[in-house]
């Protein structure tokens, strides 16, 4: 196959971009849907759900309720972390390369957007925010599989891809850092509060079924940890967004003729090989863990941009 010239930076920055701000809306929404589903009193401030919640979206705590909260976090545009924000933020960068979208993704955004946009904070907070949380959660999945039926899988579809698992992963790490501060070894026995905790941690990423499936509704947290990091299938593990990251890389590489010998390449592909085969009791201090695979997942970020976004006027020619 002829290899095809880089797409412009401008377009490729805007579908990256696009795709983390739909990404954090949605992690938002189900984080603040399930910590008002699952809040209980606790003087201690390490099992305070609130400041929790708060530490898993790298936020201070500076709110005073639930209703404070939600209105802080989904319906505060002057807050660049809110619901509200952040889906703003992905649909200008869907309307600056309009022309590289399907008309059904284009609709499918606007429909999230006027919800956002509409929404009546205090009719929400009074009636149900748990509905709303999940009304925007379904219309970010319908956006995914629109895009993935209706877009060519060309080079801006594949930004999509790495935009979205970069912040699928960066969002999951902030999260397992909030909740663990260690690896906790054989919980035979836990209380009924703290096994609720454990489930509320698997809900705010969508895993509570699938880990059930692949252990048992007996959680523990050594299992928990382990699954989201190195389950290669469950689409919201550690292991399972690096390797569609470097897929898309991989994709990128072919379609645009570069070596997959690149820092990029060997920087994805040992973060790869490492959570192939790296296991819970080989870590010893899991928040040093947690750090060194951020600080990856930064540098894979900044080769992404390096490599094809911010690349010099030499290297397109």
């Amino acid at each position: 196959m002829r290899n095809q010239q880089p797409m412009l930076s401008r377009v490729a920055d805007s579908l990256y971009w696009m795709s983390r701000y739909l990404e954090r809306a949605e992690h938002t929404a189900r984080l603040l849907d399930v910590y008002l589903n699952t809040t209980l009193e606790s003087d201690d401030v390490i099992n305070n759900p609130r400041y929790r919640l708060l530490s898993s979206l790298s936020l201070e705590d500076e709110m005073n309720n639930d209703e404070h909260v939600l209105r802080h976090l989904a319906f505060d545009s002057a807050n660049s972390a809110s619901i509200v924000a952040t889906v703003a933020s992905a649909r200008e960068n869907a309307r600056q390369v309009r022309e590289q979208l399907s008309s059904e993704m284009w609709m499918q955004l606007n429909k999230l957007y006027l919800l956002v946009q509409q929404a009546d904070a205090e009719a929400i907070w009074r009636v149900s925010p748990h509905d709303y949380l999940v009304e925007i959660r379904e219309h970010s999945h319908l956006f995914q599989g629109v895009t993935d039926a209706t877009m060519n899988h060309n080079q801006g579809w594949h930004f999509i891809q790495i935009g979205r698992y970069i912040e699928r992963a960066l969002d999951l790490l902030t999260l397992l850092d909030a909740h663990f501060s260690e690896i906790p070894r054989d919980e035979d026995d836990i209380s009924t509060e703290h096994y609720f905790d454990l489930v509320s941690t698997l809900k705010s990423v969508s895993a509570f079924e699938a880990y059930c499936k692949v252990y048992n509704p007996n959680v523990r947290s050594e299992r928990i940890i382990e699954f989201l990091l190195f389950n290669g299938e469950f689409p919201r593990s550690l292991r399972f967004c690096i390797d569609n990251i470097l897929v898309g890389l991989y994709a990128l590489a072919d379609a645009t003729g570069r070596r997959r010998d690149s820092q990029l390449y060997k920087r994805a592909g040992r973060l790869q090989s490492n959570l192939s085969y790296d296991e819970i009791a080989d870590i010893q201090h899991l928040p040093d863990y947690l750090s060194r695979i951020q600080q990856q997942i930064y540098q894979i970020h900044d080769m992404v941009y390096d490599t094809y976004i911010s690349y010099d006027i030499e290297t397109a020619l």
